[in-house]
């Protein structure tokens, strides 16, 4: 049998070797935590948000603009997008380590899709200007993808895109990819909320207070007004500078609304003189182009104008020959918001009229951007996560309002 005995200086060897050891693997651990929190890795994080231009969505939407009277242009060729999209990007090195122009092996890639392409837009950095950033001639363009030549990027440093694609984005979304020395992935943070906020106001326009409002008469009217496109203004500064237009029927046209007017009739015509037509005026907008549709049916132009005249400034509807249950949209293309429009006339089958003004807040992508925080660190050797979007949710005043704002603005 085989004893062993340990002497009090081997005790004290061990001891010490056991406690150096702990130490070591204290410090190793901490320092991996340190560095997974950003201490000595480099890492980048992004996050991209994009929306069709137009505020209308859908196949029907997408037909109107490759087919239809109104367009988006490329400035100054003209050139004729057949899917705008708005689109914001933001970069930033949320590490500790600066990344260096050396780190890079190559360009930056930005890819959009294999059939979008970036058709134009603005970048800003929070720190300096763009030359001292980027320096000169630091964008290539190639098939869907935007590149950047490598550049100097400081713990901090931020760099926004934003801009004008024609064409679908790819189901992932838009993906920057590239290979950095000391980058691990570049992560990207999904917004905080998906889609366009949007603000709805609903009033009278004949009477102050909401107390004030009458019972409906035999024909209930109201007024829908939205805006027709995005801002580019808020989007992309300087893209509405003779870059991008929007177009109708081959015209500029700025700041495109679309205004539509809803008579619905509860009963039929009486033999009361006063049942006539009712009027609406606006000075600052002025009325480009019309379709008329009564109970569900487009009505053509000979039959429209039994029912509508209308002219740059002023629009008269003939509420007397809308019989009861008949519904009339008239929805109208205007260059200006109509925020003076008035009722100048109106006849005694009609006791009220509600205006209904739906409008997108200001910098409608910025806000779904983070703030560029780190929420997750390096989680995954995949370079990208899925990004979906959202359609527009405008919040309701009533669901009877929203049914009949949805088929007075675009026909559903």
């Amino acid at each position: 049998m085989l004893a062993f005995a340990a002497t009090g200086g081997e005790y004290v060897e061990f001891a010490v070797g056991t406690i150096l050891a702990l130490i070591a693997l204290t410090v190793s651990w901490v320092a991996l935590i340190w560095q997974k929190r950003g201490g000595t890795f480099k890492r980048i994080h992004y996050t991209a948000y994009y929306e069709l231009l137009t505020i209308q969505r859908g196949d029907e939407a997408i037909d109107t603009l490759i087919n239809g009277p109104i367009s988006v242009n490329l400035e100054p060729g003209g050139e004729r997008l057949v899917m705008p999209l708005v689109f914001e990007l933001r970069l930033a090195n949320t590490g500790k380590a600066p990344i260096l122009q050396s780190d890079f092996s190559g360009p930056l890639a930005i890819r959009f899709g294999e059939l979008c392409n970036f058709m134009g837009g603005s970048m800003e950095v929070n720190r300096g200007t763009i030359s001292e950033f980027f320096g000169e001639n630091h964008f290539e363009l190639g098939e869907g993808c935007l590149r950047i030549k490598p550049f100097l990027m400081n713990p901090g440093d931020e760099v926004t895109l934003s801009g004008i694609l024609n064409g679908p984005v790819d189901d992932d979304g838009i993906e920057v990819s590239g290979r950095i020395a000391g980058v691990e992935t570049f992560s990207r943070l999904k917004p905080k909320k998906d889609g366009i906020r949007g603000t709805a106001t609903f009033r009278s326009m004949i009477f102050e207070r909401r107390e004030e409002w009458p019972p409906p008469g035999r024909v209930s009217a109201q007024v829908f007004v939205t805006q027709k496109f995005l801002s580019l203004d808020d989007i992309a500064p300087g893209a509405a500078e003779g870059h991008v237009t929007t177009r109708l029927n081959g015209s500029p046209v700025r700041d495109m609304h679309l205004v539509a007017f809803n008579l619905e009739a509860h009963s039929d015509a009486s033999d009361d003189p006063g049942e006539g037509s009712i009027t609406f005026e606006t000075a600052g907008s002025t009325f480009l182009d019309c379709e008329v549709e009564l109970d569900g049916e487009e009505l053509s132009v000979q039959r429209a104008r039994h029912l509508i005249t209308w002219n740059g400034k002023r629009v008269t509807i003939r509420a007397r020959r809308i019989r009861r249950g008949q519904e009339l949209i008239a929805r109208f293309i205007a260059e200006g918001g109509v925020e003076d429009l008035t009722v100048t006339r109106i006849p005694s089958s009609i006791t009220d009229v509600q205006i209904m003004r739906m409008e997108i807040v200001e910098d409608p992508l910025g806000r779904n951007l983070l703030d560029m925080q780190p929420t997750f660190l390096l989680f995954s050797q995949r370079a990208h996560r899925k990004f979906h979007t959202d359609m527009p949710k405008l919040k309701a005043i009533t669901r009877r309002s929203l049914e009949i704002a949805r088929r007075a603005l675009h026909g559903e």
